[in-house]
């Protein structure tokens, strides 16, 4: 009984030696992968930020925000984070939901009665799911969007509202921006104030955000990534872009810091309920009971040892960004960066798991 004894001390007392030297291991790993996404051709600054549970694990940036005037990436410079803008607004129709002030199963006519027929039946949560029907950018169309200034959502749909959908609300799965931006001139409905309004006061403000704002380009602003292009070997400042009429879809500027932040007090029950966030964590599904592996801006997926987790990018002109988040470990992992090109989901995943026990 002494040997069982003592042995129980040894090994109960190598516990914790065994989990630092884990998490050395993994800030080693980190380190290492970040060195090499900073020192690609194609990257001229990145940030990475890790957060567990409600503390923050690792947060740093590498290479330039500006190259031409040699400022360093910080974890707290805003980033393009494009598509990553879509769990925000997906969220903040979550609480609108919780609020009971959204139907999310209502067709979008009950809140914008003015809508054209071919969206009009469409619910809400199809828009957050992508199952919608309405399409995606056309050739050329990006450049369109990009290119221009709109104070409210509902100027954005004019791109896309008199065509035809792809197929029966619910009855298929496609992605698509313009389905956030019309989600976005619904919220905006809903909560009758302007939708950055409503996600800055009633969302970001209440958790401690301030920083996230939407992609106007109608002012110079000290902490925005300076944006870049890498094309044909080449590096560019990119073209002029302004994304405020992606709205919800894709127009927000953030850090890894916000991003990271936003989710940690999500997962803790700072934002909606327990059941709430069990609905954002959960499949779609289509009319015929299939899944989609798509929430709440969000995608689901299972590593090889079997753990779930949740994950999106975001790339286009001047920025690409991944987030990963393990939520039954309240893990969160999310990079940017200020140059257009492959994505970075790997190295965020990778990154992630080198975290878990």
């Amino acid at each position: 009984m002494k040997k069982v004894a003592i042995f129980s001390m040894i090994f109960l007392g190598m516990l914790p030696l065994a989990a630092q030297s884990n998490l050395d291991a993994a800030y080693l790993k980190t380190e290492a992968i970040m060195q090499e996404i900073a020192d690609r051709e194609d990257i001229v600054g990145v940030s990475i930020t890790i957060g567990q549970a409600d503390s923050i694990s690792f947060t740093k940036g590498y290479g330039w925000v500006d190259k031409e005037l040699r400022v360093k990436t910080q974890p707290y410079h805003r980033f393009r984070v494009y598509s990553l803008s879509k769990h925000i607004t997906a969220i903040a129709a979550a609480k609108l939901a919780e609020d009971g002030v959204l139907d999310l199963d209502q067709p979008i006519s009950t809140y914008i009665p003015f809508i054209d027929v071919p969206l009009a039946t469409i619910t809400s949560r199809q828009l957050i799911g992508h199952t919608s029907g309405i399409r995606s950018y056309q050739e050329g169309e990006w450049q369109k969007v990009s290119n221009g200034l709109c104070v409210s959502p509902f100027e954005s749909l004019l791109s896309f509202e008199g065509d035809s959908l792809l197929f029966v609300p619910g009855g298929d799965y496609a992605y698509t921006s313009f389905g956030y931006v019309l989600l976005s001139a619904v919220i905006e409905k809903v909560a009758k104030k302007p939708f950055m309004d409503y996600l800055s006061e009633d969302i970001l403000q209440p958790l401690g955000i301030s920083s996230i704002r939407l992609d106007e380009a109608k002012e110079v602003d000290y902490l925005a990534a300076k944006p870049y292009e890498y094309w044909k070997g080449t590096l560019y400042n990119a073209r002029y872009a302004n994304n405020s009429c992606k709205f919800g879809g894709g127009g927000l500027l953030a850090s890894t810091l916000d991003i990271v932040a936003f989710n940690q007090q999500l997962l803790n029950g700072s934002l909606v309920s327990a059941e709430s966030l069990q609905m954002i964590y959960t499949s779609m599904r289509l009319n015929d009971g299939s899944e989609t592996a798509y929430g709440f801006g969000l995608q689901f997926d299972v590593d090889e040892k079997g753990r779930s987790y949740a994950w999106h990018s975001g790339r286009s002109r001047g920025g690409r960004n991944a987030l990963v988040i393990y939520p039954d470990q309240k893990l969160i992992v999310c990079i940017s960066a200020n140059t257009n090109g492959d994505g970075i989901v790997i190295e965020a995943e990778t990154i992630a798991k080198s975290f878990l026990p």
